[in-house]
């Protein structure tokens, strides 16, 4: 069987084939949102400082509420002039990896 053959066999019985690999969302965090809302979810004090509702990750009450989409669409539009769009800086793949890092 050509090498051909086995990649539309193995894709048409659900199978990816050569596909990329998904985003690992944890990276996605730490190179993009560390930076104001800390390492582990936690901003550092000169970002509470300079942004009044900057939400602490880490605080599963908050996140608890929320779900992946309702995060994936925050880290996509932003919030108002305290949380910038991502949408022209990460893929989709990545947003949504993000948002799932950040809900678990």
């Amino acid at each position: 069987m050509g090498l051909i053959t086995a990649a539309v066999l193995l894709t048409t019985a659900g199978v990816r084939v050569g596909a990329a690999q998904d985003p690992d969302g944890q990276a996605v965090f730490k190179e993009n949102c560390k930076q104001c809302h800390g390492i582990n979810g936690v901003p550092p004090e000169r970002e509470k400082a300079k942004y009044a509702k900057l939400r602490t990750l880490g605080d599963s009450g908050f996140v608890s509420r929320l779900t992946v989409d309702s995060i994936v669409k925050i880290v996509t539009k932003g919030i108002d002039k305290n949380m910038k769009s991502f949408s022209d800086k990460l893929s989709a793949a990545e947003i949504k990896a993000v948002s799932g890092y950040i809900k678990e």
